[in-house]
């Protein structure tokens, strides 16, 4: 009898080698099917990223043409029949979609794009109530410039976000 014990006890014990075998390969499977699973989220999460830059990159372009019209180059005669309270309102929901997409841009203890949105606000208003030529393109203007300014920073990111997505 002790013979059959010694060998159910190797058979038992070359099955339990086996079974941890088997487990420590199906372990590696799984480990690596999720750090794929990461690598995966990674890589979509920066898309969503890139494709929001590139939004606001195109949203900054269209309120820059928006605004050009009480901007830099704008005239007595041009401003005629231009309603400055809607291009006024059109950079109110500019800033707040930049204040939305905030995260994107902070650098440290920087935030480019609530730096514009306060330093925009002001002159919204002023866009909004100007009654006079001077009053309106010195409200353009400003509004002009620091949104131009705000232009090769959302432009850098969204290049160096398109290089930074892996293809596979």
């Amino acid at each position: 009898m002790s013979s059959l014990e010694s060998w159910i006890s190797v058979i038992g014990s070359i099955a339990s080698i086996g079974g941890a075998i088997w487990a420590f390969f199906e372990a590696n499977k799984a480990s690596k099917s999720a750090s794929k699973a990461e690598k995966v989220k990674g890589e979509l999460v920066e898309r969503r990223k890139l494709v929001e830059v590139s939004q606001v990159h195109a949203e900054t372009s269209r309120i820059l043409r928006t605004v050009s019209t009480v901007g830099p180059s704008c005239t007595s005669s041009l401003l005629r029949g231009i309603n400055c309270a809607n291009i006024a309102k059109e950079v109110e929901e500019y800033c707040r979609y930049i204040n939305e997409q905030s995260s994107h841009f902070s650098d440290f203890f920087d935030n480019k794009a609530k730096e514009l949105c306060a330093a925009v606000r002001p002159n919204v208003e002023l866009l909004s109530e100007a009654k006079t030529f001077e009053d309106k393109k010195k409200a353009g203007k400003t509004i002009y410039y620091l949104i131009d300014d705000f232009m090769p920073f959302v432009k850098g990111l969204s290049d160096e976000k398109k290089e930074n997505i892996s293809v596979e």
